[in-house]
């Protein structure tokens, strides 16, 4: 999928946060991730389009809170059945909007299929013409992609979860090697130490 970068018009949204709703049901976690993971690929990928504002993720499902992870400030869980999901995703999107009354920033949508979802079509079609929201949205390649009036999307969901593996192996790889120099460099003290002791034993 090609991406849509952003336009001068749009570069008051470049450095502005991006606030973030995901429904875990339509896009779900794969077994090995938590949300830390795709709270990084999600970032990465949007920094990889020109965004860099800090990104708060809200997450919305019926999945045990154990597989979400650390929350915080940045990461927030609402536990609710999928039947609910959008319904409260739609009350979210007109809270956060008047919240954030007059400071630009972007709203990231990532959800499932919404060609039958006329309420949040209709919000994602009138909540840029407020001047301050930047609508994006990401979705699964397998549903009919939402049209909005002004949004830029991002890769698939797969694609997203992809990249989370990567980066999860990234920092594996790096744990690994840093304990393998650790352990060099106690190897290296240790022998250090040894000849200095046999070499004073010769006295």
């Amino acid at each position: 999928m090609s991406i849509k970068r952003t336009s001068r018009q749009d570069s008051r949204f470049i450095r502005a946060k991006t606030i973030a709703f995901w429904d875990i049901n339509a896009c779900q976690m794969p077994v090995g991730l938590d949300a830390r993971d795709i709270s990084a690929s999600v970032n990465q990928t949007l920094m990889n389009m020109n965004y860099y504002g800090k990104l708060c993720l809200r997450l919305y499902g019926d999945t045990d809170v154990d597989k979400i992870g650390h929350t915080d400030d940045t990461l927030r869980f609402c536990g609710m059945p999928r039947t609910t999901i959008l319904e409260q995703i739609l009350v979210d999107l007109y809270g956060v909007s008047l919240f954030n009354r007059g400071t630009p920033f972007n709203m990231l949508l990532i959800v499932g299929d919404l060609s039958k979802d006329k309420a949040i079509l209709d919000a994602f079609s009138l909540l840029p013409k407020r001047g301050w929201v930047n609508v994006l949205v990401c979705q699964p390649s397998a549903v009919e992609e939402a049209e909005f009036s002004s949004e830029v999307k991002l890769p698939p969901w797969g694609k997203i979860v992809d990249t989370a593996f990567a980066i999860c192996e990234k920092k594996q790889k790096e744990r690994e090697d840093s304990r393998k120099r650790a352990e060099e460099i106690r190897a290296s003290y240790l022998n250090g130490t040894a000849e200095v002791s046999r070499i004073f034993g010769e006295f």
